[in-house]
């Protein structure tokens, strides 16, 4: 019995390459994504997930795919997959990364920000106040079923952004900005009611100051402000939740 013809070595190799394109697009994601992108992650493990979540979704997609057995233009076709699916993790993330900067806002007003460690997941130096508001964001994108909901646009990713081509356009760059403006508002309104409590409090102890030189106010300042900082930090977690829940909904559609 014979192998395959040339044509029919071809019409594989096809197959081969659809199911790789989608398999790229799919592990942009995987690397972005909420939860996902922390770097303590095992690479095994999203490499597992990409893996699964291509056996999924490819079957309905393959025969849409534009496959080309030339290297060139498969590798451009890989590198706008993996754009597509970066910009969906990168767009919950933007969430993460403005529920961590309001964090750190917060314990710059109370006197926590000198308590820094070095956060694996940002790169850089976070205090525990910007790690517990970033958790948090987290907690309620995993409740929302985020991790479901980022699968269902990744499937309906394919309508907007064709198999093969670039998401690169006048609308995507102004959409892209877009979320980086809310972010930038979702940042000042989670850490407004709290940071402005607390530069309301430093300006009643220096009027205290002055009203009663005999109060060591330098002595007390700090103590003061770091537990006025954290009982307001606490009351303010359910505001914080109340905030987090409609940015979540819009960014998954549920609202």
């Amino acid at each position: 019995m014979g192998g395959p013809t040339p044509s029919g070595w071809e019409a594989i190799l096809g197959e081969v390459v659809a199911w790789l394109l989608v398999m790229v697009r799919v592990l942009g994601l995987c690397l972005t994504a909420p939860g996902l992108a922390a770097p303590g992650l095992s690479w095994r493990f999203r490499l597992g997930a990409a893996a699964m979540l291509t056996m999924v979704l490819a079957p309905p997609l393959t025969g849409r795919m534009p496959v080309s057995i030339d290297v060139v233009s498969s590798a451009w076709m890989g590198l706008g997959e993996g754009l597509a699916g970066a910009m969906l993790g990168l767009s919950a993330g933007l969430i993460l990364a403005g529920a961590r900067a309001a964090g750190e806002m917060v314990a710059s007003q109370a006197g926590l920000s000198t308590a820094t460690f070095f956060d694996p997941e940002a790169g850089e130096e976070a205090t525990a106040i910007g790690r517990l508001y970033g958790g948090m964001a987290l907690v309620g994108f995993l409740a929302m079923g985020g991790p479901v909901a980022m699968v269902r646009s990744l499937a309906a990713s394919y309508e907007v952004i064709p198999p093969g081509g670039l998401p690169i356009s006048e609308s995507m760059a102004a959409d892209l900005f877009g979320r980086v403006g809310q972010t930038l508002e979702l940042s000042l309104r989670l850490a407004a009611p709290t940071a402005m409590a607390l530069i309301l409090a430093g300006i009643a102890m220096a009027w205290l100051g002055r009203a009663a030189p005999s109060v060591p106010m330098l002595i007390l300042a700090l103590p003061i402000r770091i537990v006025a900082g954290l009982v307001l930090i606490l009351i303010g977690l359910s505001m914080l939740t109340m905030l987090l829940g409609p940015a979540w909904s819009r960014l998954l559609g549920m609202g």
